[in-house]
């Protein structure tokens, strides 16, 4: 049996290739830009050559890819785009029509099409092609979702699913989804490529995923705290048996070392405010439960090593499970695609 894992962040999507014939040390692994970051470059070209853009296909983060947008808005060059494509810029679409987007199904004349997405099948065959390596027909794919809802804050929105999860038990398989919840349009949007593809899709949040493929590390079910900093979103949880019961998410550029040790002390005793990281431009937090006195401090992610120099977490621990840091999120996808019977009942 094999899996291809894929953790989709802001900066990069982290690749791992699980066979279990082979150790996991010695899986073929990439770790390339990610989709974002690749079409936001080919945005910023076709603005250096003065062309107008065509965006086509589903919808994806935003993120570098939406900041190029608007920079090519500023310089007075068109932004056309279909239904799907326009949804990665505001999934209001009157809310992307009124920063100056053409929504419309064809290109316009003289537009560079560029193709939207967050999993692109046909450069992935291309790359383990040439190493005489196949696709296997099993999936798993992380992406951050902010969920869409007309009604409140996406922000909002995000929190109340990752609460649903920790209430239904806070386990892995609470967090994985085999059919994602349908207002998460970026997970569906990356579960339909998949199927269409002919491949079995599974689906996870990026934060949940890197907060159990670090979990691993942790030698017994005590109460830990787990930090994954991120290139966009640091994500902190307390974890005790295999369970989340705290969480919350604020952006990494925004967090101070004083900032981070004060919200992850109000996590830890349960008395962190939602309302206070939302309001401070974060995402939100949620507390289920305390299960005692956190034992344990792991942290993981691409930005860990700024908050450990500076001693921002006393006593904190860099987890690398299989031996490589940046494959956390893939490792939390391959222990869920292991639960897989679960989940495809």
């Amino acid at each position: 049996m094999s899996l291809l894992a894929i953790d989709v962040g802001a900066g990069t999507q982290d690749i791992l290739l699980y066979d279990q014939e082979v150790p996991l040390e010695g899986s073929t692994k990439m770790i390339l830009p990610s989709q974002t970051v690749l079409v936001g470059n080919r945005i910023n070209q076709a603005r250096m050559m003065g062309r107008d853009v065509f965006l086509c296909g589903p919808t994806m983060g935003g993120g570098s890819s939406t900041a190029a947008v608007r920079w090519h808005l500023a310089a007075g060059l068109g932004v056309s785009a279909t239904p799907t494509a326009a949804a990665t810029i505001n999934d209001d679409l009157e809310k992307a029509a009124a920063l100056g987007v053409v929504i419309c199904d064809e290109a316009p004349s003289q537009a560079l099409k560029v193709e939207t997405g967050d999993i692109d099948i046909a450069a992935l065959k291309k790359a383990f092609g040439l190493f005489d390596l196949d696709l296997p027909p099993d999936i798993a794919v992380a992406v951050q979702d902010h969920g869409f809802s007309p009604y409140k804050s996406n922000r909002l929105y995000r929190f109340e699913c990752l609460a649903q999860a920790i209430r239904s038990g806070g386990s892995l398989k609470d967090f994985a989804y085999r059919d994602p919840p349908r207002n998460m349009t970026r997970m569906l949007a990356v579960h339909d490529l998949l199927k269409t593809a002919g491949f079995r899709p599974l689906l996870m949040d990026t934060g949940p995923a890197a907060l159990f493929g670090a979990a691993l590390e942790l030698e017994n079910d005590r109460p830990a705290l787990v930090i994954n900093f991120g290139n966009g979103h640091t994500v902190a949880a307390v974890l005790a048996a295999g369970q989340i019961t705290g969480i919350f998410e604020h952006h990494t550029s925004e967090l101070s070392p004083e900032k981070l040790r004060h919200l992850v002390r109000e996590l830890c005793q349960g008395t962190i405010k939602s309302s206070e990281v939302f309001q401070d431009g974060g995402h939100g937090a949620y507390v289920e439960s305390v299960p005692g006195k956190v034992e344990r401090i792991l942290v993981t992610g691409p930005r860990r090593q700024s908050f450990l120099s500076c001693g921002a977490i006393p006593g904190a621990l860099a987890a690398s499970p299989g031996g490589d840091m940046m494959i956390t999120g893939c490792i939390g996808l391959l222990e869920a695609w292991k639960k897989r019977e679960d989940l495809w009942r």
